[in-house]
């Protein structure tokens, strides 16, 4: 499968040179059809009188109606080579080139066949696509009540800790706290943003009230495909380039891992709260509550390397209170499955 590196005005070239799809492309196409409609001059008869040849025109760009049909060619190459993959039963790869024809006509010219190249994905988010602006690399970990919606007057009772896998060091997580047998008003969501850069996203984990909106720029010259089939929340953003973003908004507590359907080696996790007190664990696995009333509470744990949350009672002093939580390391290792749930190698 060979590179297209050719450079055009139209969309196609440019996202058939990132997927790294093969072929001649339309270029190819319209040249042989040049030749075929201006076939070279016949040479003059014996004696016949030479007349000047015509000034050759002068090469400019395609008129609108070339132009069209240029890509309208390129959009069914796509499709013909979209339809053979998936009779080889390569979903994630047809879907991908069935993605790149509708980045071309648009998805509602290809409306009626979005489900045979989409069935068993996760569910299409198709909101208009949007620009975040780049306000500089995002931290590897972020959200922390503390932070987001600081208490009017501080509590007497603070908290740091440690979370610590199967006792063996500290690692990135999430904290949070309920107080038992009390209510509490539920924190404001937040706008949030998870960002695309170098191949990679970040934060890396985070942390958010239930509600949130969180935004996907793609920072990267290519394209990227987020997506996620976690439980608490499954979606599919879709094929977007850089300076693109999409919204997805978490409205059921719970751990979403997100994934790039076109770079296995791409992974983070936002982890939506109910709770009225949450904090990151950073990379040695430290947190801390600055503001805590004294009294009982619920805390639980969860790092990257956990299927799900530990849970333990915890009481909270007047003044500062310590705690060493213990998580497991129970969560598969290495690229996750794509977005159709077929497993795949930690090639980029």
């Amino acid at each position: 499968m060979s590179m297209i590196t050719r450079r055009s005005s139209w969309p196609g070239w440019a996202l058939v040179a990132v997927l790294g799809v093969g072929g001649l492309g339309c270029a190819g196409v319209a040249r042989a059809d040049e030749k075929k409609a201006n076939p070279p001059p016949a040479k003059p008869a014996a004696g016949a009188p030479v007349t000047p040849a015509a000034p050759a025109p002068v090469p400019g760009p395609l008129d609108p109606a070339k132009e069209k049909a240029a890509q309208l060619r390129e959009a069914a190459r796509l499709l013909e080579q979209a339809a053979e993959a998936l009779a080889r039963g390569n979903k994630s790869f047809a879907e991908q080139l069935f993605s790149g024809a509708e980045l071309i006509v648009g998805p509602d010219a290809l409306a009626d066949l979005a489900v045979h190249f989409r069935e068993g994905a996760p569910p299409r988010v198709n909101t208009p696509l949007k620009t975040v602006p780049d306000a500089g690399k995002q931290p590897v970990v972020a959200g922390n009540s503390d932070e987001d919606e600081p208490d009017k007057k501080p509590q007497k009772g603070s908290l740091t800790g440690t979370v610590q896998v199967e006792g063996k060091g500290g690692t990135v997580g999430v904290v949070t706290l309920e107080p038992v047998g009390k209510k509490w008003a539920k924190r404001a969501p937040k706008q949030r943003i998870v960002e695309q850069r170098n191949r990679e996203f970040l934060p890396h984990v985070m942390a958010v009230p239930l509600g949130s909106t969180v935004s996907f720029p793609n920072y990267d010259a290519v394209f990227h495909n987020v997506f996620s089939s976690s439980e608490s929340k499954s979606f599919d953003l879709g094929l977007y380039k850089g300076g693109q973003a999409r919204d997805v908004t978490f409205d059921k507590e719970g751990v979403v891992r997100i994934g790039c359907n076109l770079h296995a080696n791409m992974a983070a996790f936002i982890i939506v709260v109910a709770a009225p007190h949450y904090a990151i664990a950073d990379e040695q696995g430290k947190f801390k509550f600055g503001s805590l009333a004294p009294g009982k509470y619920t805390l639980r744990a969860w790092s990257d390397k956990s299927l799900a949350p530990v849970t333990q009672e915890i009481v909270i002093k007047a003044g500062s209170n310590q705690v060493a939580v213990g998580v497991k390391a129970d969560a598969p290792t290495g690229p996750a499955p794509d977005k159709f749930g077929v497993p795949r190698g930690s090639k980029k």
